[in-house]
């Protein structure tokens, strides 16, 4: 989750909009490898939830449970705004802090992620009905048609309910057939590290080869291998660190669990909306007037606002749960 809110520092901040790829400055160098790590830990999130989904049953209370989050803070966070002045009520705002949803499927990570969310008990069906090697070949066939196709040959596949639901099956084989490799951390540790540097590697070369060759349109494709969750080093990045993840001598923390349950509802809270991104990364941290700065001061507010962001959401999201979702779920459960 950290991840995901230092890209949304950079990506949601507007900052882009002030950096030259004929003359890059080290700010900008900084800020495009901090912000590049989005759509990975994206792909991380789904892995980990694949894997334990795949061995779980999708009721639709819990279904009820997460739609009832996003409509809370959809709502709690759009009046605010309205009461404080900082936006209107209007109609529009209004349905889209209920319904918003409908609208932004294949468009935002929330919208897509309950599309997908749906349909696990179809996935859990077809899992437990078909053969080890069926399964391979099907794995084998998506990562072509979903990765491979659209990385090498400029295929546009991305479809973000189905790539969720490609690295659902491909978390369950793991899950369900696993290998020496899969259950190695000196392997996944290798890999991750190794992506990793690869992943940086390409948009540092990216941006030097805009630089020498003085083109804006090479400039602006300097993600071209992170761009998508489905592009391959957005994958393997993913998909290395997830194994990492699970490889790691297991340990019990209340502390670390009672963080972990709330990170949903720190991504729903910090990145609710255009009105929020812009309070958040343009009004309250001014992530563009920090461009302009030195470098040692652009790298710790770039460090402290993700970890800050990450504390305050996840305190808020705490008493939510404590305090609205118990006595909400002690309903739904009685029905």
């Amino acid at each position: 989750m950290l991840a995901i809110i230092a890209h949304h520092f950079v990506v949601n901040s507007t900052v882009n909009l002030q950096y030259d790829y004929l003359n890059p400055t080290t700010n900008q160098y900084f800020l495009e490898i901090w912000g590049m790590w989005g759509k990975t830990a994206i792909n991380s999130f789904i892995l980990i939830s694949g894997y334990f989904l795949c061995k779980q049953a999708l009721t639709w209370q819990r279904y009820v449970k997460l739609l009832a989050q996003i409509v809370f803070y959809n709502i709690v966070i759009y009046f605010i705004f309205i009461a404080t002045g900082y936006e209107p009520l209007t109609l529009k705002g209004v349905y889209k802090s209920l319904l918003g949803l409908l609208s932004y499927i294949n468009g935002g990570f929330t919208a897509s992620f309950m599309v997908f969310y749906a349909f696990v008990p179809i996935y859990n069906i077809v899992i437990n009905n078909i053969s080890q090697k069926q399964f391979r070949l099907f794995i084998i066939g998506i990562i072509s048609t979903m990765t491979i196709a659209q990385t090498f040959f400029f295929s546009p596949t991305m479809n973000e309910p189905v790539w969720y639901m490609s690295l659902y099956f491909i978390a369950a084989y793991i899950r369900i057939y696993p290998n020496r490799y899969t259950e190695s951390l000196k392997f996944s540790t290798i890999l991750f590290l190794f992506s990793t540097l690869l992943a940086v590697a390409s948009v540092v070369c990216i941006m030097f080869l805009a630089d020498y060759r003085q083109s804006e349109f090479i400039g602006t494709h300097r993600y071209f291998m992170v761009s998508d969750s489905n592009k391959i080093l957005a994958f393997i990045v993913g998909l290395s660190a997830f194994l990492v993840a699970k490889n790691v001598r297991p340990f019990a923390s209340k502390f670390i669990n009672t963080v972990a349950a709330g990170t949903f509802g720190v991504l729903l809270i910090h990145a609710n909306s255009d009105t929020m991104r812009q309070w958040l990364w343009q009004d309250v941290c001014q992530v563009p007037k920090l461009f302009q700065g030195e470098l040692p001061n652009l790298i710790f507010v770039a460090v402290i606002v993700p970890i800050s962001v990450f504390a305050i959401c996840s305190f808020i999201d705490y008493w939510r749960r404590r305090w609205i979702e118990k006595p909400f779920m002690r309903w739904i459960n009685s029905l």
